[in-house]
């Protein structure tokens, strides 16, 4: 095991039977692509084996970090000893940046296959941080390695650091980070790229007890933002699709995504943007919801295109409704000349002076589908749909979040 600084090195040798060993030591200048020359060489004795876990493999032939590390735009780091230790299975490697970096990462353990390795690390790009939250579903050692490149360069990932890590108290697999996370997450880099500020998790990961939880940023005006929510395995019988457990909503300044969970595990929520001169949505961030109770949620409403900037659901908050009952509907809809709930009746909502439109709507048999619409022009009798809700024949369903 080679460690080496910029004015040292440190080479520690553990002999893997009793004999006698030819150590030989080549170095080379750190700028050269030349060759490396031999040094010098020593003879180790082992008298008596130590039987311990085998090291993992490490083709960067260092240990630590890079000894050229500044050069790469890594001032510290978090972790200053050879040994990484994670005795619950969880750790949070820290690195600080002298310029803005991205960075993959690379978790390798004997029992450790690479489809698994991804769902074992989460990635986080700030200003001037690196972050990195680690799990480990095995005991015995891993190497972590880090790669990093200038932000907008056209440079590849470059080696910078290669840590031993030990697990001695391994995370259940259940536990582990969702498939599919990108380079961001958590607020930082992408987000602020976004116009995205002030965010209310900072964190990539967030943990519920309630199985809900409300994602805020600052935004411009002309920036609209969408979310995703996924999760690797579905076990309960929920006849809605996961996107229905997320809720969007745009304010003057503000964007608000409300999520409620129907089950509890680990979750990866997805927030993509575009803004007024861009069509496509690009990837913003990721975040991990973590609920380990028992949350049974009802989904949020059906959302239809033109729920937009300033649409705001104030109640229901649910998008499964009691059969055979009243209930108070208030929305905010800009610009609407008229709002109008569409069911086994129509009802006409009516505008208060707080420029929200309510009114008591009766939701009628199980199984019936109500929806908000609106007018937006003054002589336009067309309505457009907004929101889709559902009857069901259970208890009331609880509330989701507000914003």
């Amino acid at each position: 095991m080679m460690v080496v600084s910029e004015n040292s090195v440190t080479i520690k040798v553990t002999p893997p039977t009793k004999g006698l060993f030819d150590l030989m030591v080549f170095a080379r200048h750190a700028d050269s692509q030349g060759p490396y020359n031999w040094v010098c060489s020593y003879r180790i004795q082992c008298p008596e084996p130590r039987n311990g876990e085998t090291l993992p493999e490490n083709p960067f032939h260092f240990w630590g970090l890079h000894q050229k590390v500044r050069d790469f735009g890594i001032e510290d780091s978090s972790y200053k000893g050879e040994l990484l230790v994670a005795p619950q299975g969880t750790l949070l490697l820290t690195l600080q940046t002298s310029r803005a970096l991205l960075a993959m990462y690379e978790l390798v353990h004997k029992d450790l296959d690479a489809a698994l390795s991804k769902k074992c690390l989460a990635a986080q790009a700030e200003e001037d941080k690196l972050s990195c939250h680690v799990l480990c579903p095995f005991q015995g050692y891993y190497r972590l390695s880090v790669f990093v490149k200038d932000v907008g360069g056209t440079t590849t990932f470059r080696n910078v650091a290669n840590f031993l890590l030990h697990c001695s108290g391994p995370v259940n697999q259940n536990e582990l980070f969702p498939s599919g996370l990108s380079l961001h997450c958590g607020s930082g880099l992408s987000s602020s790229s976004h116009g995205l500020s002030n965010p209310s998790h900072s964190a990539p990961i967030i943990t519920t007890k309630l199985g809900k939880c409300n994602i805020t940023f600052h935004a411009p005006a002309d920036v609209e933002v969408m979310a995703s929510l996924s999760k690797d395995k579905v076990t309960a019988s929920s006849e809605y699709p996961l996107e229905r457990y997320v809720l969007v909503t745009h304010l003057k300044s503000k964007i608000s995504v409300c999520v409620v969970l129907p089950e509890p595990g680990v979750y990866k929520v997805g927030l993509f943007g575009r803004s007024k001169d861009n069509e496509e949505f690009a990837h913003i961030c990721d975040y991990i919801i973590r609920c380990f109770s028992e949350p049974c949620w009802p989904p949020f409403p059906k959302v239809y295109s033109l729920w937009r900037r300033g649409c705001v659901l104030l109640e229901p908050r649910t998008g499964v409704l009691q059969e055979q009952s009243w209930v108070r509907f208030r929305v905010k809809v800009p610009k609407a000349h008229k709002a109008v709930v569409l069911g086994e009746e129509k009802t006409v909502l009516q505008l208060a002076p707080s420029a929200v439109w309510e009114g008591d709507v009766f939701s009628g048999a199980a199984g019936t589908t109500i929806r908000l619409a609106a007018s937006f022009g003054q002589h336009c009798s067309s309505l457009e749909v907004l929101l889709g809700f559902e009857v069901g024949g259970g208890p009331p369903a609880s509330l989701g979040c507000s914003g």
